[in-house]
């Protein structure tokens, strides 16, 4: 009985996690620009690249991303503090069928900034055969004078 109630709430736990709401791991994109740890100065431009996963990969349709977002923000050791910039609201994401996309974006870093922690942020809407998630990832850099 014991083993019973040990396999349930493992089950359980394993079922939450499948069907959670935001994932910290992006789904149909990978982020090739800018690396995390890396020193920008303030002014200076960064280029922002990431490409799009085809939609069919390894014979499989799992679904595709809706919307992207890149946001720029202060840190505080690994607590985020003001957004400083919506860099990308809506950001490109059409994918080809059977070869990666890759797009790239300028952008400046603000001279009101500060030198310090800061990141940018990658947020993914991708619709799933059965539903809708949010994944995310973070890159975190540093502003130097």
């Amino acid at each position: 009985m014991k083993a019973a109630y040990s396999f349930f709430f493992t089950f359980c736990v394993f079922f939450q996690a499948a069907l959670a709401g935001v994932f910290d791991q992006l789904q149909f994109m990978k982020i090739i620009s800018p690396t995390n740890g890396q020193s920008i100065e303030i002014g200076t431009n960064v280029t922002i690249q990431y490409a799009m996963q085809p939609t069919v990969y390894q014979s499989t349709s799992n679904g595709y991303a809706k919307n992207i977002v890149i946001n720029f923000h202060k840190r505080t050791g690994d607590q985020k503090q003001e957004q400083i910039e919506n860099i990308c609201p809506t950001c490109p994401l059409a994918a080809k069928q059977d070869q990666y996309v890759t797009y790239t974006k300028q952008w400046t870093v603000p001279t009101n900034v500060t030198p310090g922690s800061y990141a940018f942020d990658f947020v993914e809407t991708v619709q799933l055969r059965r539903g809708e998630i949010t994944s995310s990832e973070t890159v975190k850099v540093n502003i130097v004078d």
